[in-house]
């Protein structure tokens, strides 16, 4: 068995519970741009963290965002991260969704290994507008 076939294994073992959102690629339906309803599907993952030659590639400014490795023998997909739009998402038995930037398939041991970064949300706060000062005279 190759060293890649062994890592399989390592990841059948690993994974647990996880949920893969998808999105659906738009259209254009009568001059609207129209999106689909996002996915989800349950799959079976390794969630970790990123080694030192992983976090290499991120720009420096982003390296103290959290960041995860993600192993799975579902196919995992990325898109454009400037517009964040189509990339899958995994999301942990605590709800936090990570957005898959970067994916390698190994196909000699049959899993997807990917790079994401956890989605912030804002969980339904505010930020307070500042109020309006007078021109001065």
């Amino acid at each position: 068995m190759s060293l890649f076939g062994l890592a399989g294994l390592a990841v059948d073992m690993a994974a647990t519970p996880h949920t893969l959102r998808t999105f659906p690629a738009g259209a254009w339906v009568e001059g609207e741009w129209i999106t689909g309803e996002p996915v989800e599907t349950p799959i079976r993952a390794v969630m970790q963290a990123p080694s030192a030659n992983d976090m290499r590639d991120v720009p420096e400014g982003q390296r103290t965002e959290a960041w995860v490795t993600i192993w799975s023998r579902s196919p995992l997909n990325t898109s454009d991260e400037d517009d964040q739009q189509g990339a899958d998402e995994v999301i942990n038995c605590r709800g936090e969704a990570y957005r898959v930037v970067r994916v390698q398939q190994r196909t000699e041991g049959g899993f997807y290994r990917a790079i994401a970064r956890l989605i912030r949300h804002d969980r339904g706060r505010s930020v307070p507008v500042a109020p309006e000062l007078p021109e001065a005279d």
